[in-house]
């Protein structure tokens, strides 16, 4: 079996030769063993110092951000026809002696996706609202996945060969949300992995300026999700509660209108229309949006051939 280890980063001269000293040399069950560093237009020496290590491989980008330059790994890793693709990043967070932990449900076939959790509560250098939103983010991901995911944001994952077929990542931002989506789509098993991190400085994050403006991002990131794998049941839900509120307005001035003159509740009425018109709407967004769920499947699919056709090749 082969085993591509992926190594996206931004200006991580400091940490990227501690990061390649890691990486196991030799692991249970794995062949062969090939790292790509995925450097994203780093303006420092980061793509010198990975050049240096014997065996590793550097694809260089321009700043296409985390997400595109993950898809960029996925789709080398088909191309070296990797049996297991493992994701970790470049800051040197995570320990990579906890690789063979995190791919051997993999190599037992038992799972598609792993991922590698972090002791969130012991890690000192997040502070206790960074902590909280992180655990909520979580919470909102396994709802909506449907998995029972314990890090939602960790980049420290290890996926198979059936998982990088299948995977399309097209957010801008990060892939760490979209990838718990579309498994839950294609019925991709996940497990999740205790690991550990190391010791870090509480340095600014590379992705977000501040708390605040991950928040925002990802919140309209997992809106966007839900409109594009879940349009029926998230313009259903709006459609629903514009009917509902429209019926009771239309109730009301129906009750007035028998009961009295109906004089004074001509407004009723007009929202009423207003309300249950916005409803059938949103209800045809509804029904188009699913069609497009139907479409997008079939790409795919499409998609998973043709990766799979250039995987043999």
């Amino acid at each position: 079996m082969k085993l591509v280890i992926q190594i996206p980063c931004y200006n991580e001269e400091e940490n990227i030769s501690a990061v390649l000293e890691s990486i196991p040399k030799k692991i249970k069950g794995i062949d062969k063993i090939e790292t790509v560093v995925l450097d994203d237009a780093s303006c420092d020496n980061t793509s010198a110092i990975a050049k240096s290590f014997k065996g590793t491989d550097v694809i260089n980008s321009n700043k296409i951000g985390l997400a595109k330059i993950f898809n960029l790994g996925i789709k080398e890793a088909i191309k070296r026809k990797a049996d297991i693709v493992v994701n970790i990043d470049g800051d040197n967070q995570y320990k990579a002696s906890d690789i063979e932990k995190l791919i051997t449900p993999i190599i037992n076939n038992e799972f598609d996706i792993v991922i590698g959790v972090r002791p969130i509560d012991k890690i000192k250098t997040f502070s206790p609202l960074k902590k909280f939103f992180q655990k909520l983010g979580t919470f909102i991901v396994k709802t909506i996945s449907g998995y029972e995911i314990k890090d939602a944001s960790s980049g420290f994952r290890a996926y198979s060969k059936n998982a990088i077929l299948n995977l399309n990542i097209f957010n801008n931002y990060t892939y760490t949300l979209e990838d718990f989506i579309q498994a839950s789509s294609k019925n991709l098993k996940i497990a999740n992995v205790d690991v550990e991190v190391n010791s870090q400085l509480n340095r600014k994050s590379k992705l977000f300026s501040n708390i605040y403006s991950y928040i925002i991002k990802q919140g309209c990131t997992l809106i966007r999700f839900f409109i594009i794998y879940r349009p029926f049941r998230f313009f259903g839900f709006i459609s629903s509660v514009l009917f509902v509120c429209g019926l009771i307005l239309g109730l009301r001035f129906l009750i007035y209108f028998l009961t009295s003159s109906g004089a004074g509740h001509i407004q009723s009425l007009i929202l009423c229309s207003i309300l249950l018109t916005a409803s059938f709407i949103v209800f045809m967004m509804a029904l188009i949006g699913d069609l497009f769920t139907i479409n997008r499947k079939l790409l795919e699919d499409i998609q998973y051939r043709l990766r799979e056709k250039e995987y043999k090749n």
